[in-house]
């Protein structure tokens, strides 16, 4: 629980973001004059915006330029408004413009580079295309570019800690060659991914899990696999096959498998803490990241030199490591990765303070100036968190006092325009244009939303005064002029119109 009200609004603590439904310059307009910043996610773009124009769940198995090319549809949509609006001040009479409200409508832009999409020059490439488009920022993640998830699914398969750095000294250096200072995001999934792509780096040895089973030396599970495909035996039936030898594996960290070892020695109970507690001393920590065989030397002086532990006999069809996620894992990540980048992002899957708590800790104790970030995401069931709703609106400044200092919220306008188009729908097919009145049009007039006149906010008026302009002063063909059917929104609900 996380207890104590807040009194100040959400911004005096953290910047927030509201990413974008279908990613359309509509809301990104509308964001700009609440929010601080705009994210543009490969979930959205995958879901329902690829340049193939082809939709689906978030594979990162779209074009590369997919996200890049929707960074620009949004930028240029910024841009656009903040001309119009600054050709609307500059109109007015000086008193009156220092009582419009002024929009800044160029909120920075941070954009979804998955995991770069392939090697170190993929990811060159992909960074520069981001740059050029109008991206402040850019956010890459420690996942496979061959079996990138949605860090919400299940599934991901990790790389190794020096390959995601590789990815992020790549990103770095492409802004340093192009003179910018874009913010560079580096994202983890260690705390749900299952798998890991790869053995070669010490600092993932830790959390790589073995079979401890003596009875499968050298019977591999894509050895048992291989012959039951050879046997004819498919689908359910291979799933059963891999389940019981999973079971049957016992699999565990090196690390639990020295504990149970030196908790089965015969010696005195004593001795048994003794030697635990060396073992925590050599081994424990974020610092302390062992390698294998390093951890079997401090494993033999300790008495242990036999346990039998083997990484390799349950790797996955694909070739994949079993891995151990948890929060520590992140942290250890986190550190590795907070030289090269300018803000860390763990992914979870709950609003969990503990963890958060954990991971923020974790990093700041090597790196106390390390800026965190946080997804607030919509994939959490909120309601099923255990917090009451005093706590969700703590949430965002409890978490801020932490270290998170940019939180977002990735598919609120995904899930905000699929409510209201629905409700709206369903209504409009009961009740018709009341429907509509009701629902749409009076909400826009009582809230003061400006797509009420959506000829004005779509730059009608701003460009029949560039035709005036250019034709000294007058048009016949003003496209706002007598005869316009927003006239109507100038007069007050059940006055007559100027028309």
């Amino acid at each position: 629980m996380i207890g104590g009200a807040r009194t100040q609004p959400v911004s005096a603590y953290v910047r927030l973001v509201l990413t974008s439904l279908r990613l359309s310059k509509t809301q990104v307009t509308m964001m700009a004059k609440h929010l601080d910043t705009i994210y543009v996610s490969g979930w959205q773009c995958s879901s329902t915006h690829t340049s193939t124009n082809e939709p689906g769940p978030d594979l990162a198995d779209y074009p590369y330029d997919t996200v890049p090319n929707k960074v620009e549809h949004l930028f240029f949509a910024q841009q656009y408004h903040d001309r119009k609006q600054q050709e609307a001040r500059m109109s007015l009479p000086r008193a009156d413009r220092a009582q419009l409200p002024y929009v800044d409508f160029l909120k920075p832009i941070i954009a979804d580079g998955d995991t770069g999409f392939g090697g170190a020059t993929a990811t060159v490439k992909l960074c520069k295309l981001f740059v050029e488009r109008g991206a402040a920022g850019v956010h890459l993640e420690d996942q496979s570019s061959v079996t990138k998830k949605c860090g919400h699914m299940a599934g991901k398969v990790l790389v190794a800690v020096s390959e995601h750095v590789n990815r992020l000294v790549a990103a770095r250096l492409q802004f340093d060659i192009m003179g910018v200072e874009t913010v560079l995001v580096a994202r983890s999934d260690a705390v749900a991914a299952t798998l890991i792509q790869t053995n070669i780096d010490a600092r993932d040895h830790q959390f790589i899990l073995g079979a401890t089973n003596p009875r499968l030396k050298n019977r591999s599970l894509t050895a048992v696999l291989s012959d039951a495909m050879a046997a004819g035996k498919n689908g359910r039936e291979l799933q059963a096959i891999e389940d019981d030898w999973i079971a049957s594996a016992q699999l565990k960290t090196f690390s639990d498998c020295v504990k149970d070892a030196i908790a089965g020695l015969s010696t005195s109970e004593q001795e048994k803490q003794r030697r635990l507690q060396e073992w925590s001393n050599a081994t424990s920590g974020y610092d302390k990241c062992l390698s294998n065989e390093q951890a079997r030397e401090v494993a033999a002086s300790l008495g242990v030199a036999s346990v039998f532990w083997d990484w390799d006999l349950p790797r996955t069809r694909e070739g994949f490591y079993r891995f151990k996620g948890s929060v520590a894992a992140a942290v250890v990540r986190g550190r590795a990765f907070a030289p090269h980048a300018d803000v860390l992002w763990m992914e979870t899957s709950s609003p969990n303070v503990p963890e958060c708590t954990a991971f923020a800790q974790g990093v700041k104790a090597a790196f106390p100036e390390a800026m965190l970030a946080y997804n607030l995401s919509p994939s959490f069931n909120w309601d099923a968190s255990g917090m009451t709703d005093s706590d969700m609106a703590a949430f965002i400044p409890h978490v801020a006092k932490l270290g998170y200092v940019w939180q977002f919220i990735t598919l609120a306008g995904f899930h905000a325009d699929a409510l209201v188009t629905d409700t709206f729908a369903r209504d409009f097919a009961r009740r018709g244009m009341l429907a509509y009145v009701e629902r749409i049009q009076r909400e826009e007039r009582n809230n003061g939303v400006e797509t009420l006149e959506h000829q004005k906010w779509s730059g009608a008026n701003f460009y029949d005064r560039v035709l005036k302009t250019v034709q000294g002063g007058i048009s016949s063909t003003a496209a706002m002029g007598k005869g316009v059917t927003e006239d109507q929104f100038w007069t007050k609900p059940g006055a007559k119109s100027r028309m």
